[in-house]
């Protein structure tokens, strides 16, 4: 996965381009998933949260949920290390740390959450249960593991990601796919919910959004488990 390091100086563009269907910037998709993640993240306790973002990229979405909980200590990490070089020049206050794709560069039980945004699509299916395990291991008893990827059912999202060439040779899962995965590795009380039904901003859409999230028609969706208390 580090041929990204290939799509550095353009990774923006080219996802400006394959989203101009929405007739939103990528701004707007990171935000909508930083206000579901500030959402889903444990309630604070007295200190604040260890939050991993494995497959972090160029960081874009870090400034949205710092936004939404700036208590917690955000770590990034990401195979490609150009990526975190520009990561860490645009976020002076996140962690960024690189890795070989496969086993996490952190020690069990470390963080109390972890979240992958769309980049299980990008790992060979071989990799996926270890990919989940990766993700269970590093988080504590009773913590979060969420994992965001494009909806497989949703025409839109089809069609971007087979003009998008970041995207090329992506496998998209299905959530059942998805929830299956996090459950092999071990996770509990796992669901799914279907995000980015429409692309607007306005107040009143965000909330159809919300009320809608069992329907299998949204752009994207997010899965999410619990790590089981010992």
């Amino acid at each position: 996965m580090a041929e990204f390091d290939q799509h550095r100086t353009t990774y923006e563009n080219r996802i400006g381009h394959a989203l101009r269907l929405s007739g939103q910037e990528h701004d707007f998709f990171l935000k909508v998933k930083a206000d579901i993640l500030a959402e889903l993240l444990p309630c604070p306790a007295e200190r604040a949260l260890r939050v991993l973002d494995v497959g972090c990229g160029n960081g874009g979405l870090h400034r949205f949920l710092l936004g939404n909980a700036p208590t917690i200590r955000l770590t990034g990490v990401e195979v490609a290390a150009d990526f975190v070089a520009g990561a860490r020049d645009a976020n002076p206050g996140v962690e960024y740390d690189v890795y070989d794709g496969r086993r996490l560069p952190y020690d069990d039980a470390g963080f109390d959450a972890a979240f992958a945004v769309c980049v299980l699509h990008h790992v060979p299916p071989p990799q996926w249960p270890g990919f989940a395990a990766e993700l269970r291991r590093v988080v504590r008893p009773g913590g979060l593991v969420a994992v965001f990827e494009h909806n497989p059912l949703n025409p839109v999202t089809l069609y971007i990601v087979k003009t998008c060439p970041i995207d090329r040779g992506a496998v998209l899962l299905r959530a059942p796919q998805l929830d299956a995965l996090l459950r092999g590795a071990g996770l509990c009380e796992g669901r799914h919910e279907f995000i980015l039904f429409t692309p607007f901003k306005s107040p009143g859409f965000r909330r159809f959004d919300r009320l809608v999230r069992c329907l299998p028609l949204g752009a994207q969706y997010v899965s999410f488990a619990r790590v089981p208390e010992r």
